[in-house]
């Protein structure tokens, strides 16, 4: 599965409503041309908003031009400079868990989501995607609250983003308030991780594509 992910600021004299406002409508309009679901992404603190793009089901390619998955650059076209990029890039799944109660994993509106970055030199990469999947076969189901584990690479090498799907947002920021507990943060960081951050979200939009009744809206990753 090939994906498209960036984060957005607001520019000085606007917040992040306006970077909602904005993103949301650049969402609906290009789940209209291209074959993509969206979800977006907002940062508890509000200081920042996140955009993650997949391809359809039945759709999927480790090319991201193949699937015509937008630049990050496309959400912020006719912004009037209310909205900058502060990171982007095109990534791949590399591994991913989920909770024996799950079929599978998911990304709706309303969930509560952490977002993992890890940066790292371009040499290491595949070692550091290698213990992502090392680490979640080990040691997915004594976290508690948690739904659903994704690691994606970035095509450029350079990074790798865990996208985590929660049962509320304490079980998320659990994360931050035991460190210690987190069996890969010292392993990431002696094998050569040059920056390593953790955040808590929750999906302000998200495209439509759920089957059951009554679900919110949503869809697989």
């Amino acid at each position: 599965m090939s994906a498209s992910f960036g984060i957005f600021e607001p520019y000085d004299g606007c917040d992040i409503d306006d970077v909602l406002l904005h993103m949301t409508a650049m969402a609906a309009s290009l789940r209209n041309t291209h074959n993509i679901n969206i979800a977006i992404f907002r940062c508890l603190d509000c200081s920042w908003a996140a955009v993650f793009a997949v391809g359809k089901e039945g759709s999927q390619s480790f090319d991201p031009a193949a699937l015509n998955l937008p630049e990050p650059a496309a959400f912020i076209k006719g912004s009037n400079r209310k909205v900058k990029i502060v990171d982007s890039g095109y990534f791949r799944l590399n591994s991913q868990e989920t909770s024996k109660s799950e079929l599978f994993a998911q990304l709706s509106l309303g969930n509560i989501v952490s977002v993992r970055r890890i940066q790292c030199k371009s040499k290491i990469q595949d070692m550091l995607s290698y213990s992502c999947l090392a680490i979640l076969k080990a040691y997915f189901n004594q976290i508690r609250g948690i739904y659903s584990y994704s690691f994606y690479d970035s095509l450029d090498g350079k990074r790798i983003i865990g996208l985590a799907v929660w049962d509320s947002i304490q079980s998320a920021l659990a994360m931050i308030k035991y460190p210690d507990k987190n069996p890969a943060l010292p392993y990431w960081k002696g094998a050569g991780a040059t920056k390593l951050e953790y955040h808590v979200c929750q999906v302000v939009y998200a495209t439509d594509t759920c089957l059951a009744p009554n679900c919110s809206p949503g869809f697989q990753i």
